[in-house]
Parts: C-alpha cells; structure tokens; sequence
C-alpha cells in the first residue's frame, strides 16, 4: 500500500497507517509503545460521554496518554448529543485536540443502551451528536460499521451524514454489526461511502498482513487503515507497512511492554491484565506451552520479567 499522510482540518499524520481503539488493549502502554514503532495515530479505549461529564475515577487510566497527545484521539461514545458535546468540552478532555465519536461498537451491553452501533439504527440522532461534537471546537471524527445485519449496506449514508455534518474523517468497520469481527470485511460497502465524500476515509477490519493492508487499500480506494487485532498478533506489522527496519525483537517489546504497564498501574493489575496479551504474542511460536502457562500463572512483574528474560 501506499503510504502517505492524512490531512485533516489543518492536523496531518506521519503516515496512514492507524491503531484503533481495542477495550483492554490499547491503554497508554501499548499506544505508546506503537508510537515508537511508528504508527499514525491512534486512539484511547472508548471512554464513556456521560462518565467525563460526570468525573467518573475510572477514566483516567483510559484517557492518560503521556507525552503522546499529538498521536492520541480520545473515542467517546454515547447516545444522548448534549452530553457528548459536554465531554468533548470537558478539562478532562482538554489535551485532546481529536475526539472519535463510536458509532460501531457491538457489544451487547453498549448495543442495548442506545450506543456504539446503535447509533446505525438513527441517522438523524447520529447526525445531531456529530453537529453538537462540532460545536465544541474539536476535530470531531466518526467511526462506523456497514451496517446492522447482513445485508446492510449505510456506510456511504453515515458517511455523507458525517461529512455534512463536520466531521474531518471517518473510518468504517467494514462488517455489520451481527458479524462482530468474523467474516471477509465489505469492500464494496467501504469503497461506494470513499466515493461518495471528500473527507478522508479510513478502512478497518480483518487486516492482519501487508497483503491484507494492500488489498483493503486496492479494493476500497480508502485513504489509509486501522490496525486492530492485527497490531496486537504483530505489533511489527507496522514497521513492515512503513517499510521500516524492527527496533526492538519480541522479547524487548514485550519485556518494554510489562516495565511501562507497571508504571501507569499497580504491579498486580499490570500482571494480570497482561495475560490476555501472551496468546496474541505467542500464537505461531513453538516451544513456548510451558512458559505461556507460567506467564498466565505470574502474580507479579517482576516473575513475568524474569520468565521472559531466562525463558524467550
């Protein structure tokens, strides 16, 4: 694929390649850690409208990003335009100059509640949350999926909708609601909303390889991709679409990623939350079963540490 910068309301990323926002995953630790390898931007978890405007205390964890804010959106979600419009007024999210809006989102918990992809069942409530986003002053920006359910076919309605509305960008999931993140992504689907807009269009979904990048790329004609899953498998996939030379080995980003964890949290929530990390990182390594079992097992950093340092 190609790679080039995005441009979008007087902002322009370093490249196209972007990391999406993964609950669980991508905290400041691993964003920043991707920032290094060179990623284009990217995103915090999604962070509840309601619990910024309301000072929930568990959002600082999802919003901290550092020194990385140049590199970092903040996603918020929500159903209801006055409180997202709050939160993108908000102190806490003042460091932020982009605010992601999470129209995609599956989660039944989310889903039920009127939020995330819910929003896709109401292009007319959509469209005033963007409007209100807008009037903040942000950069308002929108992510979307194809549709609900099999079939669907709104990504180029909630694209324009976007565009008119005053969003800079929007990237599309390209798969339905009921698909989660199974199935072949709708190529179709993204490339008819990439020509049915002038803003910048980025496409997400089931890019694992350099040859899935360049095929999203090929058959869409978006702008640039998100990395999801696939920068967690293999966080070098950016270096290898940017044409870069790998800093660091496994074991280093990996022995990186514990240090920093343990950092922004306490030592045994930054051991156990690591665990659903190992069997992205080992999938397709032989003879690591044993030492996966007693990285799953570790109460503390200091023991991930070791094993990995004597064991990989």
């Amino acid at each position: 694929m190609k790679i080039k910068g995005i441009d979008y309301q007087g902002l322009k990323t370093d490249n196209n390649v972007f990391l999406a926002p993964i609950a669980g995953y991508t905290d400041y630790a691993f964003r920043n850690l991707l920032i290094k390898l060179g990623i284009g931007l990217t995103f915090t978890e999604l962070v509840s409208a309601k619990g910024i405007v309301y000072k929930n205390k568990g959002n600082s964890g999802l919003l901290y990003s550092g020194n990385d804010y140049d590199k970092t959106a903040v996603q918020i979600f929500g159903s209801e335009p006055y409180y997202m419009r709050k939160a993108c007024e908000s102190e806490e999210l003042l460091p932020f100059s982009v605010v992601d809006i999470n129209m995609g989102c599956p989660v039944p918990k989310i889903y039920k509640n009127g939020e995330g992809s819910a929003l896709l069942k109401d292009v007319l409530l959509a469209e005033s949350i963007v409007k209100e986003c807008v009037k903040s002053g942000k950069i308002i920006t929108v992510k979307i999926r194809t549709g609900l359910k099999q079939g669907d076919d709104i990504a180029s309605e909630y694209a324009k909708m976007a565009e008119q509305s005053g969003a800079s960008l929007i990237t599309i999931h390209g798969r339905v609601r009921e698909a989660y993140y199974s199935g072949e992504p709708d190529f179709n689907a993204i490339e008819k909303a990439k020509k049915s807009v002038s803003i910048p269009v980025i496409a997400n979904g089931g890019i694992f390889t350099t040859k899935d990048a360049t095929d999203m790329i090929d058959k869409t004609g978006a702008d640039g991709i998100m990395l999801a899953r696939g920068a967690i498998a293999n966080p070098f996939l950016i270096c290898e679409l940017l044409g870069k030379e790998k800093p660091c080995t496994l074991k280093e980003f990996m022995l990186n990623h514990v240090k920093l964890r343990r950092k922004i949290m306490s030592d045994k929530r930054a051991s156990i939350e690591f665990r659903k990390f190992i069997p992205y990182y080992f999938k397709g390594i032989e003879g690591v079963k044993e030492l996966k079992m007693k990285l799953l097992n570790a109460e503390d950093t200091e023991t991930i540490l070791e094993l990995l340092d004597k064991n990989f």
